[in-house]
């Protein structure tokens, strides 16, 4: 059999946190890694989204092309993964001409099958801005709780809304009220699907059941979808001024980037094999039931066999937040902590499928109390002891071992098929607790045998070979779950990655898992809680300053300070004084002519006995202060949104 091993293609508007390595990239890894090791067909194909109204929205906000931010994420994307040892065999772009002719080529397979339809509908209008408002490109306020809220979501309450429900519309590009307007769009006839979508969720034997319940209830109710958009950045519908939706072409790539490997894609997707996607909770729908239906109402390609859906992961017992700053990324955290310790803790936290919270207290304890001192502990014991003695793992006939021997080898043996099992199930963690639980019984003979009282040297060569056994099945059945760690201990055996004992000779063992610190711990949780404590404001308390763009037109000292220069601002129709705290770090020739960002109706105060009539706006490191300012040319007194 060969496998197809999917992840859900990260989006390209930030780097990855620790939530999304758990639900998703590792428990592939593990998977993949591990029918590699048993020699079976298998590849893993990722990669990013880099289409839809956020990266839009994004670009336009910060004056860039869509382009530049898909690039720069794209890659600490891919840098993310790479620093924790997740591989692919295809890593791709949707913003690529193979994934966009892929794209385009299923869309009117779908047309021409009769799944593709228009239809006549109504949405925002800016009539400032000169274009439709897709979800995202509207704010207002949520009609259930009163809490701020975009178009499609509600970040107070989290309903899923509709824009015409939202109360006192905006535009977010200009802060305009819009109006409502009639489009055309396209729509797939997903409701036709209805019958043939349930089959197929009730007879994939693989598939979890929280998946094919949740599938199952949503089936219940399917409505066509609209997977056009009046927007500029996506994937153009053939023969139209419109892109597909998001959701309508981004999961295509998941054909398209295994086509970046060459024919060997056929193989794949037309002939015989097996499909796991793995997803994050939140994404359970789409690849369970819209994705399914796209490839039946296509007709060609093979249905996935799994959508392996993770869950959430929470942090210190609260929900994750990138606005609030309440998160642990990836970069951030491999340049303190060894990645392999995050694989191993990420796995043990919880079962793949459950909620599980991420607490560096509980971090510290499995590495240091659970992998250190039980899997750590054994195979340093057995291959320092054997190094003393032998220099070499000492390779005896079976077959003459005693009873006590005998059992742990069986033990060894009965690991691998339950670990097999396991990992084939998408039950990893059971499957590390399997590997943990064949070191406690090494440990265990270890100390019963008291290798280091026996005087009868062929004895002591079965007890260590025995040892030896446990240790090599351990590093074999970890390399999935902790590639580097599993090395290291082969490379002290001098033995290749496989269940067999070959008796070389041993290289000097040394420790290859050391203790976590528990200085870095608390620093890293003190650096974490440091950024929570930020006081959050309401936009209404935002709506109050009024800032506007400023020309300094005179800079001069103020000699009895060390710090202020004195500032006449030309602010359009009027000139202020602003006394500023800037004197390290500009000269006052500098300044003049350069466009600042003032708060202008800030409180008139005296600095040095010099009246200040507002404040430009400054960003500070440790080292340095740099001036807020404007990067295209913007008359004097123009309002900063």
């Amino acid at each position: 059999m060969r496998y197809l091993i999917t992840t859900a293609l990260a989006y390209t508007n930030g780097p990855l946190h620790l939530g999304h390595i758990r639900s998703t990239y590792l428990p592939a890894d593990i998977l993949y890694k591990y029918l590699k090791l048993k020699g079976e067909e298998v590849i893993h194909v990722g990669g990013t989204d880099n289409h839809g109204v956020p990266i839009l929205l994004r670009a336009e906000k910060e004056g860039k092309k869509p382009e530049e931010i898909v690039e720069k994420y794209h890659k600490e994307i891919k840098e993310d993964l790479d620093s924790l040892g997740i591989e692919f065999d295809a890593f791709g772009k949707t913003h690529s001409d193979i994934h966009i002719k892929t794209a385009q080529d299923f869309f009117l397979t779908l047309l021409n099958n009769g799944y593709i339809y228009e239809k006549e509908i109504e949405q925002f209008y800016c009539e400032r801005c000169k274009k439709f408002l897709p979800d995202r490109y509207v704010e207002g306020t949520c009609p259930y709780c009163g809490g701020e809220a975009r178009g499609d979501h509600c970040e107070s309450c989290g309903r899923h809304l509709e824009p015409f429900e939202l109360k006192d519309p905006f535009c977010v590009l200009c802060g305009g009220k819009p109006v409502i307007k009639k489009s055309k769009h396209y729509f797939f006839k997903l409701s036709a699907l209805k019958e043939k979508l349930e089959n197929y969720i009730k007879n994939a034997k693989e598939m979890p059941e929280h998946v094919k319940n949740m599938a199952l209830n949503w089936i219940k109710e399917l409505k066509d979808w609209d997977v056009s958009r009046d927007i500029s950045w996506g994937v153009p519908i053939p023969n139209s001024n419109q892109v597909m939706y998001v959701w309508l072409e981004a999961p295509i790539g998941y054909i398209s980037f295994t086509k970046m490997l060459g024919d060997v894609w056929k193989k794949y997707w037309l002939e015989e094999s097996k499909i796991y996607h793995f997803i994050g909770k939140d994404i359970t729908v789409h690849h369970a039931v819209f994705w399914p239906g796209m490839l039946i109402a296509h007709g060609s390609y093979n249905l996935p066999t799994a959508v392996v859906s993770g869950g959430y992961l929470t942090l210190e017992g609260r929900k994750m937040s990138t606005s609030k700053n309440w998160v642990v990324w990836v970069k951030d955290f491999v340049k303190e902590f060894d990645p392999e310790y995050l694989r191993y803790y990420l796995v043990m936290a919880a079962p793949l499928f459950k909620d599980c919270d991420f607490s560096f207290e509980e971090f510290k304890n499995k590495v240091n109390n659970e992998l250190i001192n039980i899997i750590g502990n054994f195979t340093h014991r057995v291959l320092t002891f054997t190094h003393r003695k032998f220099k070499s793992i000492p390779i005896v006939d079976e077959s003459k071992l005693k009873e006590e021997d005998l059992a742990l080898i069986e033990k060894c043996e009965e690991t691998v098929e339950e670990v097999d099992k396991n990992i084939r199930s998408f039950k990893f963690r059971e499957a590390l607790v399997n590997i943990l639980h064949l070191a406690i019984e090494g440990n265990t003979y270890f100390q019963k045998m008291e290798p280091w009282k026996v005087e009868d040297e062929e004895r002591l060569k079965e007890i260590l070979y025995t040892c030896c056994k446990a240790v090599k099945t351990i590093a074999y059945l970890l390399y999935p779950y902790m590639p580097k760690k599993s090395m290291s201990l082969l490379n002290i055996m001098n033995e290749e990655l496989d269940l067999k004992l070959r008796g070389d000779k041993l290289n000097k063992p040394k420790i290859v898992f050391k203790k976590v610190d528990e200085k870095k711990i608390e620093e890293f949780k003190n650096k974490l809680y440091r950024r929570d404590k930020m006081d959050e404001i309401d936009i209404s308390y935002l709506e109050k300053i009024d800032l506007r763009v400023g020309k300094i037109v005179e800079a001069e000292d103020i000699k009895k300070s060390k710090k202020l220069l004195k500032l006449i601002v030309d602010l359009g129709g009027e000139k202020r004084q602003i006394v500023s705290g800037i004197k390290e770090y500009y000269k006052p020739e500098e300044l003049v002519g350069k466009k600042v960002i003032v708060v202008c109706n800030l409180k008139p105060a005296k600095l040095c006995g010099v009246l200040s009539e507002g404040m430009i706006l400054a960003a500070e490191d440790e080292e340095n202060v740099s001036l807020l300012t404007v990067d295209k040319d913007i008359k004097e007194g123009s309002k900063v949104r």
